[in-house]
């Protein structure tokens, strides 16, 4: 009942957000069932170029798969910071209200079947003329849109469904919201510790059947792609000393992944912190290797933006402490429908038809939680 209770609560302080048109971002870490909310009190959202010009501040990040004018990085302030919620505070908020213009909002078309594999096809000519070793082909499929209220009890559903995801939902209000519930570290920094993780290879989940299972050559390949890669990067930043962990299999949502962790406790100032960040992102797990042909490539044959989709969120303190996460199992939340991200590593070995129903199972992370919360 307590906890019936705290969730009404949490629901309560989101609803009276978007009624208000506050920016705000809430999420709850993995493993854990505590969930903070930050909330700024006016619009004036702060975009930013460089990690590092954040030192000092609190509150939250989002960054997009690849930045430009129309998709910036932003930084969300904790005016209010609830973790713990009463009335008197929920009261507080309303004293807080954004008039915003409804800018009309480009449509956002579904990748069709068919399309996907055109696309598809024009990667593995590349991969199979041996130009690049991995690349990362997405889609966007369409749903149909939910209401405010329900908007804040679908990201509650998401916490309760998915303990093990870092699930997050940010509104910068006249911008975006984006939903997701996410498998991946990008970044994290606490205490004396900093870690990343090497997430790749995917398999469906089948009810009754153990986790544990012989992974095929392709989906090795991937995880030491990235495994690799990361190694390549703590060399490059001076980092000798780490710990590594894996590849081990990891269920998130209807599929596994394999995954391999990466600690160290290497002084790091928030300037070094900076650059490993931006040597990270975008990891090959979501872009590809190398890294600039990639880029190329997926701005050359997908036929949309991927805006925030891929990018990373999470929060920052003002003590130099971050946890930031890959923005996968996500969704773009709109006036008129649910754009849901969905993607998959293409080698020079993928078979096209598999790689299309590993898009699909991804998209059931969400799905199932959608189809269940819609149907009550």
């Amino acid at each position: 009942m307590k906890e019936d209770f705290a969730l009404k609560k949490i629901e309560a302080v989101l609803t009276t957000c978007l009624a208000n048109h506050l920016a705000f971002y809430a999420y709850k870490r993995p493993n854990t069932q505590q969930i903070e909310i930050g909330i700024q009190k006016d619009l004036d959202l702060l975009k930013y170029t460089d990690f590092a010009d954040l030192e000092g501040l609190s509150g939250f990040v989002m960054a997009p798969f690849d930045s430009n004018q129309q998709h910036p990085s932003w930084f969300i302030r904790d005016d209010f910071n609830f973790s713990s919620f009463n009335d008197d505070e929920i009261e507080r908020l309303n004293q807080y209200k954004n008039t915003i213009d409804e800018k009309e909002q480009k449509p956002i078309a579904a990748q069709k079947e068919d399309d996907y594999f055109t696309q598809i096809a024009a990667f593995l000519d590349e991969l199979k003329a041996g130009k690049l070793e991995k690349v990362i082909l997405s889609r966007i499929q369409l749903e149909k849109e939910i209401s405010d209220v329900k908007r804040a009890a679908l990201f509650l559903q998401l916490c309760q469904h998915y303990p093990q995801a870092f699930v997050s939902f940010v509104s910068l209000p006249g911008v975006c919201s984006w939903m997701g519930a996410s498998p991946e570290l990008l970044f994290k920094s606490q205490n004396s510790f900093s870690e990343t993780v090497a997430l790749a290879g995917t398999m469906p989940v089948y009810q009754g059947c153990s986790l544990e299972r012989e992974w095929g050559s392709k989906e090795i390949e991937e995880q030491a792609f990235v495994s690799d890669y990361i190694e390549r990067v703590f060399k490059d930043n001076a980092i000798c000393a780490y710990e590594k962990i894996g590849p081990y299999t990891v269920q998130a949502g209807q599929v596994v992944h394999l995954k391999t962790d990466f600690k160290t406790q290497a002084d790091l100032s928030f300037k070094d912190k900076s650059k490993i960040i931006s040597a990270l992102h975008p990891t090959p797990a979501v872009c590809g290797l190398p890294k600039i042909k990639a880029l190329d490539l997926i701005k050359r044959v997908e036929t949309h933006d991927r805006e925030y989709y891929a990018g990373f969120w999470g929060p920052i303190h003002a003590n130099g402490e971050c946890a930031l996460y890959v923005n996968l199992r996500t969704m773009k939340l709109s006036k008129n429908h649910l754009s849901l991200f969905v993607g998959g590593g293409i080698t020079a070995d993928s078979i096209p038809q598999k790689e299309w129903e590993e898009t699909q199972h991804k998209a059931q992370t969400l799905l199932s939680v959608i189809n269940k919360f819609d149907a009550n």
